[in-house]
């Protein structure tokens, strides 16, 4: 206890110059928080909400620093060569911070190069979903099931962004062989006008492609072209559709039967 007393009044002055500029720093960090979310707000595109929060993140990196050499400086740490550039190499290097770097440049280079934005959906390393957050270190991303995953920039090798481009939906479906095919595909052309007024996001189509196999039965297949990873909505309204569309005009769906014989009298139940 006698120690500690002793250190405190050894070190008082520094203790406090310490505390007050980690309350400095912190106050600074809410405020430009407080600030980057008012700016935020009022972007309208992606690309624009992706760079302020980059920015925001290289701000904060940059508030850490100062504040450690500026602790150091007041413990009485030599911080010349720090701030000259010397030192922060050679303790990068002593600390292994190599990844570290490899994350930083990864991160300025996946904005920069707009290899994604916030919003975008994308795929990395087999996790498919919606970017919420592109840092310098790490970005985030969460799935339709609201899973997130948190990747290091730097393992970000290959990425497949499926917002880039508008999504094509496929429908396929199949009727009856002894249904009369040129009739069905009249109906089902003149009733695709009603998805086209039911889905907004619809660019394109949808389409009749043709008939794509005959076999025990007839497979027809639709196409739809929309925005952006919205054609799961779509092709669940054209089959649901042809479903109606199918039972109101009495056309036959195939589907499995089972014929079950009376081994007594050999007729059929």
């Amino acid at each position: 206890m006698a120690d500690l007393q002793e250190f405190y009044e050894l070190y008082k002055s520094k203790l406090l110059a310490t505390l007050i500029i980690i309350g400095v720093s912190i106050i600074l960090v809410i405020i430009l928080s407080f600030v980057f979310v008012r700016i935020i707000k009022k972007q309208k595109s992606k690309r624009a909400i992706t760079i302020t929060r980059l920015i925001r993140s290289i701000i904060r990196y940059v508030i850490a620093i100062v504040v450690i050499i500026a602790i150091l400086g007041v413990w009485g740490v030599d911080i010349m060569p720090i701030v000259t550039g010397v030192g922060v190499l050679g303790l990068v290097i002593g600390l292994g911070a190599q990844t570290l770097i490899k994350d930083l440049i990864a991160g300025i280079s996946i904005v920069f190069d707009n290899i994604f934005e916030i919003d975008d959906v994308v795929e990395i390393n087999g996790f498919k979903g919606r970017v919420l957050e592109i840092g310098l270190k790490t970005t985030r991303i969460q799935n339709w099931k609201g899973e997130i995953k948190i990747l290091s920039n730097g393992d970000i090798t290959e990425v497949t962004n499926f917002s880039k481009n508008p999504s094509t939906g496929v429908v396929e479906i199949d009727v009856a062989y002894q249904e009369n095919l040129n009739h069905l595909l009249k109906l089902i052309e003149e009733s695709l006008e009603d998805v086209r007024e039911a889905f907004p996001q619809i660019i394109e189509g949808p389409n009749i492609v043709g008939v794509t196999n005959v076999s025990n039965s007839v497979t027809i297949r639709i196409t739809v072209k929309t925005v952006s990873e919205e054609h799961y909505a779509v092709e669940r309204g054209i089959r649901k559709h042809l479903k109606e569309l199918f039972e109101e005009h009495n056309i036959e769906m195939p589907f499995n039967k089972t014929i079950i014989y009376d081994k007594q009298n050999t007729n059929k139940l």
